[in-house]
């Protein structure tokens, strides 16, 4: 299958991995001429081009992993040429926008998914399966993130370039798959603007409450700590990016229940050899999205549909209406 991917920076990402899912990257598009062929030329890709469109042209299915603002018209663009489309989170900017794509979506005839790799680390796979026979009361989130700018000036008061809080929405999205729940309420407190720092509280459908703390750290990486709890039962993990250790780790998932604690999946980190975690969790999405696009696999849990990503937007949205308003925002 012949793949175009719509970004530079991030885009790379996508390319090596699908390659390792064993189709080709035919095609680059980015926003300057000379930096696109200089990529595309250094990754042996045949086609460099600024045009979207010249992109489509040329390929089977398109990753949108352009510059946040960007997804929903490239999205839209490649579902008018009758691509399939693997979009980059955020989805969009706004809640009105992906309640557009949404609908859009819903009258293309490929497929379209949204890249959430936090759902395709086998800890968390294991983790999910395990909490599919219970329900959880909490879930506290506490992530610290280097990479949220602080001093900076961006358009629009609160996302930004981004809608995205310095990548909230992978946190989101991971809660919510993992407890297989909708949102039904949001309280929040957002530091920053744009925001780089948020405090949101989160009712779920299962009555479940999603407690995060999304904090700028000075700390090199991205550190995260997860604690579900329930009747009689805990469960946990932590994981990040850790320079130190040139990737991606995540801990052991242990569970205590019983009176007493347990591994329920090992843990991961970089080894000597082997394709870094995050880097494999892409792989891993690539792999999926071409059986889905290939129709030979059944619907997948794993991979993220655009109502999905929608979802997280409602969120992030309701946060913002939350910090304006001071008070708790229900969802419909």
């Amino acid at each position: 299958m012949r793949i175009g991917v719509i970004g530079t920076k991030w885009g790379l990402m996508h390319v090596g991995a699908f390659r390792a899912a064993g189709a080709e990257v035919v095609a680059l598009c980015g926003q300057q001429v000379g930096h696109t062929r200089e990529v595309a030329a250094r990754e042996g890709i045949p086609l460099a081009t600024t045009s979207v469109r010249e992109l489509c042209a040329a390929v089977d299915a398109v990753v949108v992993a352009s510059p946040d603002a960007l997804h929903r018209e490239h999205v839209e663009l490649a579902l008018d040429a009758g691509r399939a489309v693997l979009c980059e989170k955020p989805l969009t900017r706004t809640r009105e926008e992906a309640r557009a794509l949404v609908e859009r979506v819903r009258t293309a005839t490929r497929p379209c998914a949204v890249n959430f790799p936090y759902r395709m680390l086998p800890p968390l796979q294991v983790l999910r399966a395990w909490l599919s026979e219970r329900t959880a009361h909490h879930l506290v989130v506490t992530v610290r993130n280097n990479f949220v700018p602080t001093d900076v000036l961006e358009p629009g008061a609160y996302v930004g370039r981004s809608a995205d809080f310095g990548g909230l929405s992978h946190v989101l999205d991971a809660a919510l798959w993992l407890t297989g729940t909708t949102p039904t309420w949001v309280q929040a407190s957002l530091s920053g603007r744009p925001v780089h720092t948020a405090a949101l509280h989160v009712g779920l459908s299962s009555g479940t409450v999603l407690v995060l703390t999304h904090a700028a750290s000075p700390e090199p990486g991205l550190h995260g700590g997860w604690s579900l709890l329930g009747e009689h039962w805990e469960a946990g993990f932590s994981g990040g990016f850790v320079p130190a250790r040139e990737g991606w780790c995540v801990s052991p998932v242990r569970c205590f229940e019983a009176g007493a604690w347990r591994d329920l999946a090992p843990g991961l980190e970089p080894r000597p050899g082997a394709r870094e975690p995050w880097a494999e969790a892409h792989v891993e999405t690539a792999r999926r999205f071409l059986a889905r696009v290939e129709g030979t696999a059944a619907p997948d849990v794993a991979l993220a549909t655009v109502e999905e990503a929608a979802t997280v937007q409602r969120i992030l949205s309701a946060a913002m209406e939350s910090e304006d308003d001071g008070r708790r925002i229900l969802l419909d």
